[in-house]
């Protein structure tokens, strides 16, 4: 079977480019790439491209010109949330005393038994979580309808 070998990047259509890429900087610590400009009429979406330094995920902000201008809703077809895993406990912590200190609203530590994680939501309302691993999942046997 084909394979790959991790996640390399995301694109999240926002309702303001500028706004999402400061706060993806701001709170999660991306730093900018490159800002795609998109003459009117002509094909392509402006977007701004984000690196995130310790895990070289990339992250595009696209300001599709037909957006809806809508918040995000998990319960829409298509993405529920995103997840950035920590390394240990005291990372996980360490994100909760930061998200404070940034005045960032989050939730509670989650317990899930093999993970544990804190919520907080983007400008738009995209769900992201910094996800903790306690117990690594290992695939079933099978799956069945």
């Amino acid at each position: 079977m084909a394979t790959f070998v991790r996640a390399v990047h995301s694109g999240f259509t926002v309702r303001n480019m500028e706004d999402s890429a400061n706060w993806y900087q701001r709170v999660l610590g991306f730093k900018f790439v490159k800002r795609f400009d998109v003459p009117p009429g002509e094909p392509g979406i402006p977007r701004i491209l984000l690196l995130h330094p310790a895990s070289g995920f990339l992250l595009g902000i696209y300001d599709h010109p037909q957006k809806s201008g809508d918040r995000f809703v998990p319960s829409r077809t298509g993405m529920d949330h995103l997840a950035f895993e920590v390394s240990d406990e005291s990372a996980l912590l360490e994100w909760r005393e930061e998200l404070d200190r940034l005045g960032v609203e989050h939730s509670p530590i989650s317990d899930l038994g093999h993970s544990r994680f804190i919520s907080i939501e983007d400008p738009d309302g995209i769900q992201i979580e910094l996800w903790r691993t306690v117990v690594p999942h290992r695939p079933a046997e099978e799956w069945r309808p």
